[in-house]
């Protein structure tokens, strides 16, 4: 999510990559809404055991999750600012971000964590201002880890200007930059998706979905391993790569308003919903 200036570039540069990602367009895709997704479904049943990444039979032991069956965020899981972003942790304007993210933004209901970016005018106390306010969450302070596997079920927003995703971060006191993004999607191409290994060698695929992401619910993985990593959707292996993390990191999962193609003037807000955030730990 930081540096994404070295993401839009490097399609030119060749990043060190093993991609199965090069599939045909499936063709042009509507973007209006079409109502509310359907509802995210029930929590995992304890009778049935521990959940296992989709797609995946064994080898992965829970670590972490929420399943957003309450009614606030649950604050012992997650902080609402960020080391990520340099302005008091909730804003990064020199990153192309419109936003200042608030736990106001964040709201958990009907079994989902809605995010909500609003056109929504903050000043921080560096005399930076933001027109938006919207909602980041990360582990940073109950769960970090250097290898393993993260999934997020979300559905992504519809209107243009908005650049959701899912990554991890450096962990408190790692210096070097240590990044991995699961996904992140910007809102004017819902034709796209970008998953990036920032550690270490680097890698990278531009992945075409056969679906649009924000009409429904689909499942956004990664697998961190010491021999490299892999992404996946919906259980389906999409890209692969033999970087891998350097140190520790923790979670970040987030709804940005993206300043190089920003929301029409008539679009006061944007929602990123998430069904569920896990991750897991190898067993083999």
């Amino acid at each position: 999510m930081v540096r994404r200036l070295m993401l839009l570039v490097a399609a030119a540069a060749c990043l060190v990559m093993v991609c199965g990602c090069t599939g045909p367009k499936s063709g042009a895709m509507s973007h209006a809404a079409t109502g509310p997704p359907p509802a995210a479904g029930p929590a995992p049943n304890p009778a049935d055991g521990p959940p296992l990444p989709a797609g995946q039979e064994g080898g992965w032991q829970l670590a972490f999750s929420d399943e957003f069956d309450g009614t606030s965020l649950d604050m012992s899981r997650w902080q609402d600012h960020s080391s990520a972003e340099p302005d008091e942790g909730r804003g990064n304007l020199g990153n192309q971000q419109l936003e200042w993210n608030q736990a106001a933004n964040c709201q958990v209901s009907v079994g989902a964590l809605v995010m909500t970016a609003k056109r929504q005018s903050v000043t921080s106390s560096a005399g930076n201002r933001y027109g938006w306010t919207s909602c980041l969450i990360t582990t940073a302070r109950s769960y970090t880890f250097q290898y393993g596997y993260l999934e997020e079920r979300a559905v992504l927003p519809a209107p243009r200007g908005f650049w959701p995703a899912f990554w991890t971060w450096q962990a408190r006191g790692v210096e070097q930059h240590t990044e991995t993004d699961v996904y992140e999607f910007y809102s004017d191409n819902h034709d796209r998706l970008y998953v990036t290994q920032y550690s270490g060698a680097q890698g990278r695929c531009d992945w075409r979905p056969s679906f649009d992401p924000s009409r429904d619910w689909h499942v956004y993985g990664v697998a961190i391993r010491p021999t490299g990593t892999t992404w996946y959707v919906d259980g389906v292996e999409i890209c692969r790569t033999e970087a891998t993390s350097d140190a520790q990191t923790s979670i970040i999962s987030n709804l940005a308003v993206y300043s190089k193609i920003p929301p029409d003037g008539a679009t006061s807000e944007a929602t990123k919903r998430v069904d569920y955030v896990r991750a897991w730990k190898a067993t083999s």
